[in-house]
């Protein structure tokens, strides 16, 4: 290959629309890019993703001779982006609950013939963080659990089995976005613990994983002041280099999270972190942006090599490594899907079985009289996706007991709040359905303002467990780690005593911190 067309090799990029336009394709000709990450925008019905990937692999072919990496982010729960032809699998912190260690494997290759027949043949997960901070605003339910031998036995079975269909596992976010209050899609966030706390708890599941063989990890773009003060992991050869590749033997690729998140755009510029990600050991740069910035990415990757700033040494054992994982996996060859309808028995499963219920009390509600109140369905963070039209649980559930129910904003005002009061006035059960209330904080002032009142509640946490701990006063609660419509319907079921649930906590609800 050419000097470019190496470069190019480097570029894992998103691009617009769900066809290969000539305009993408000529902008993917001019920089040499050779990999590509799928989004929800890319996709729609099974064949047309197909086709897509087909396309994109011819493309590919004929910029560098290379086949693609065709990536997707299909960890299940909120953060998924494929759905036609594609389970949706439960979220990790579901899959804890569900105490599904022993069908992980399973699940992993399920979702790995799937992808395969898509064309995609990198899956960014698992989340191999360690969600210790009940304040995480981007990483919680993401994460398999609070306990780093929890989270390694849960990634490395899935890892076992996504790899042996034949997808390439991204375990992220190296070395651990789980103790952090800031999102880094949006700020720089630093991690102060020691090197024998991080090799204890944030390492934990990354070293097990890479023991048992995973293929590539991907870094945060966080600072760990005990291994680098100065610059976030994806941009410190002491984090990739010193530590992940000498002190932990790791010899897979190494992708970056995607360079266009603020903690990097903010502090260095995307192309310049591209510079630097790859002076210190990254294979892959992501790049979630606009077709100018790749390409200023591209070209600042390029001259900093031609200037000697990037020893051409450094960018050829990059390319030896991308042209061994995709000799490895034969990326180009898609699988026909199979047992479609096993793999949804088995989601739906999990999803029922991940139901916890944190505090009994009123539980259940069959035959009473009782309102519902929640939130829509939204993107808690930047991570998220919302592929299809969600169901409320207040209209299900509301529906489905012949009850009134109500749908508040994400942050109810004042105005909201007395309009609840109102339509709540003759009733003495509330089943009250949080999202993130430690993010929404008006959500609390709701449930205060209705225990204040005399109301008894059921409190839902329709994602994060941790609302129970802003909300212990109610007279119930019960836990669903997830607001997706497969959740929804068995909440509803649970609350009107069709089954009892049977979850387990994966996190601990108090004020403690391993």
């Amino acid at each position: 290959m050419t000097l470019e067309q190496k470069i190019g090799q480097l570029f894992l990029v998103s691009f617009e629309g769900t066809s290969l336009t000539p305009e993408v394709q000529s902008h993917f000709e001019a920089c040499n890019f050779g990999n590509y990450i799928y989004f929800a925008r890319n996709l729609t019905d099974y064949k047309s993703i197909r086709r897509l990937s087909d396309d994109l692999q011819r493309t590919a072919v004929e910029i560098s001779g290379l086949p693609a990496f065709i990536s997707i982010d299909q960890e299940g729960g909120m953060v998924a982006r494929a759905y036609s032809g594609a389970t949706h699998f439960p979220s990790a912190m579901s899959l804890t609950a569900a105490d599904a260690l022993p069908f992980m494997e399973t699940i992993g290759t399920y979702v790995g013939r799937e992808l395969r027949a898509l064309g995609i043949n990198i899956n960014h997960a698992p989340v191999a963080d360690v969600n210790n901070n009940p304040g995480n605003p981007v990483i919680g339910t993401r994460s398999f659990s609070d306990d780093p031998k929890v989270v390694a036995k849960m990634v490395n079975a899935y890892v076992k089995g996504l790899q042996s269909a034949g997808v390439i596992a991204n375990a992220k976010h190296f070395p651990g976005h789980g103790d952090t209050y800031i999102d880094s899609h949006l700020a720089l966030p630093m991690i102060e613990h020691d090197l024998d706390r991080l090799e204890r708890i944030e390492l934990f599941p990354f070293i097990q994983a890479i023991s048992a063989g995973i293929d590539s990890i991907m870094t945060a773009h966080i600072i760990f002041k005990a291994i680098d003060h100065r610059r976030p992991a994806t941009l410190s050869s002491e984090v990739l280099d010193g530590m992940l590749r000498r002190k932990l033997g790791f010899e897979g690729l190494i992708v970056t999270d995607s360079m266009s998140m603020e903690a990097i755009g903010k502090h260095f510029t995307t192309e310049r972190g591209c510079v630097m990600a790859v002076a210190a050991g990254a294979d892959l740069l992501c790049i979630a942006a606009g077709a100018e910035v790749q390409a200023r990415c591209y070209n600042a990757v390029l001259a900093a090599v031609k200037s000697g700033e990037i020893p051409l040494e450094r960018i050829d054992e990059a390319i030896n490594r991308i042209q061994l994982y995709k000799n490895k996996y034969n990326i180009q060859t898609p699988e026909p899907l199979e047992f479609y309808e096993e793999h949804e028995r088995l989601a739906d499963e999990m999803s029922r079985k991940s139901l916890t219920l944190v505090k009994s009390g009123l539980f259940p509600l069959d035959g009473k009289k009782f309102f519902t109140i929640s939130t829509p369905p939204f993107r808690a963070n930047i991570a998220d996706d919302t592929l299809v039209k969600l169901v409320t649980l207040a209209e299900k559930l509301g529906k489905a007991s012949g009850n009134a129910f109500a749908e508040i904003p994400v942050n109810p005002g004042e105005t909201d709040i007395s309009k609840i009061m109102e339509v709540t006035a003759d009733y003495e059960v509330i089943v009250f359905a949080s999202y993130n209330a430690g993010q929404f904080t008006s959500q609390i002032k709701l449930f205060n303002t209705l225990k204040d009142a005399g109301k008894k509640i059921l409190l839902v946490t329709l994602r994060s467990p941790y609302d129970f701990m802003l909300m212990p006063d109610a007279d119930a609660c019960l836990a669903a780690y997830e607001y997706t419509n497969r959740s929804v319907n068995h909440v509803t079921d649970a609350i009107l005593g069709k089954f009892t649930p049977t979850g387990k906590l994966p996190v601990m609800l108090k004020n403690e911190r391993r």
